[in-house]
């Protein structure tokens, strides 16, 4: 067990035990409401009664703020957008993520979905949503899979099922579902301009502020904690060789090859931009290694911020007994994990991924590239 492991386990119980009181207390306020607005009414069916318009106002009312309360507290979590893998078109990908599962003691991953974004992720939700039985699903980043080699992924993968080995199983996943509950709950109150909503955000200031310190706190231990129980399935110098590898990736594709994709959106006279099908070959061909050594200074020498729910690369290095400077891992070599796991289905998935692009609108996703950009302009690390 990890040093960080006791220190995790009292702030999950504190934020779950929280989540669930918040997530309550907002259920039976709103049985509350629905009961006493259908009371309101009993008056108007006995033979005493003189006038029905306060009796409908009073229930009208409370039928209001009741579902109000339902609005704020019926928050399914989003649907990414991604590509479900049927598992006989990948049996390499599945067969691997089988082999670190029952390495790291989690449970098997019910389905993969390919995504567009840099980044990979096991989540543990509720088949219906809010309700019934857990499902995982591991999500993978196309651009990740063309960043690393089939080695490499199979490091940032044992990240990832680490998270689910370590604390998203059995009553650890219903405590991170409750979390992530309550927090879009407080989120929509949040974007509520009712007055009803602002009251209750008012109340909920203090909860919700110490509830976002301590989960950004639970977070990056979290992550320490994956990182700890993957080291031990595939080593540390693997693992760290991977987080750089991605790193450097990261920053080349955003400050590169998007700045170079959007340039050739916005040139009428070229033929229509296809930046998911040259992925491939844009990593390949336009990421200098030598140039990224160059700047790799900077990356292992950059501080998250305050609010960041993962630690730095330095960080993370260090955690790992890593030197920043000195014995760092050298590079894998052979074909990307894309190339490796997906050769058949690649046309495909970068197909369906360059018409979300350019369904989504090339200035959606402007503007969406320089709002990653600044806020990753002084820290470039993808989330694992």
């Amino acid at each position: 067990m990890s040093a960080t492991a006791p220190r995790a386990a009292q702030l999950r119980i504190r934020l779950a035990v929280r989540a669930a009181v918040g997530l309550g207390l907002l259920a039976v306020l709103s049985v509350a409401c629905a009961l006493l607005s259908g009371f309101a009414l009993a008056p108007l069916h006995t033979p005493f009664a003189r006038s029905a318009l306060p009796h409908l106002l009073v229930a009208g009312m409370l039928a209001s703020v009741a579902l109000r309360l339902l609005y704020w507290l019926w928050v399914p979590p989003p649907d990414g957008a991604g590509i479900v893998l049927p598992e006989s078109r990948v049996p390499g990908l599945r067969r691997r993520v089988d082999r670190l599962c029952a390495q790291l003691g989690a449970r098997r991953i019910d389905r993969i979905v390919i995504t567009p974004d840099m980044n990979a992720a096991v989540v543990c939700r509720p088949a219906l949503g809010l309700l019934g039985p857990m499902r995982t699903t591991l999500l993978l980043g196309i651009p990740l899979a063309h960043s690393l080699t089939a080695r490499q992924l199979s490091a940032v993968l044992a990240h990832e099922l680490a998270h689910l080995s370590a604390q998203l199983d059995g009553a650890g996943a219903w405590s991170a579902h409750l979390r992530t509950w309550w927090l879009r709950c407080v989120d929509r109150i949040d974007g509520d301009r009712s007055a009803v909503a602002r009251a209750a955000l008012w109340l909920l200031a203090p909860v919700a502020r110490l509830d976002l310190e301590q989960s950004v706190a639970l977070s990056r231990l979290d992550e320490f904690e994956a990182d700890a129980v993957a080291a031990r399935a595939v080593g540390s110098p693997a693992l760290a060789g991977a987080l750089i590898e991605l790193a450097m990736k990261d920053r080349f594709l955003h400050d590169d090859y998007w700045v170079r994709v959007l340039d050739q959106a916005d040139d009428r006279r070229r033929p229509r931009v296809r930046p998911f099908r040259e992925m491939g070959l844009g990593v390949q061909v336009g990421f200098v290694r030598r140039e990224a050594l160059a700047g790799l200074d900077h990356l292992l020498r950059s501080d998250a911020g305050s609010l960041d729910t993962h630690p730095s690369l330095p960080e993370r290095l260090d955690a790992l007994r890593i030197g920043r400077l000195g014995g760092l891992p050298v590079a894998g070599e052979g074909p990307s994990a894309a190339e490796h796991y997906f050769a058949g289905l690649l046309p495909t998935l970068s197909l369906a991924f360059d018409r979300m692009w350019w369904e989504a609108s090339a200035d959606d996703w402007r503007q969406r590239y320089r709002q990653a950009r600044g806020q990753h302009r002084t820290r470039r690390q993808p989330v694992l």
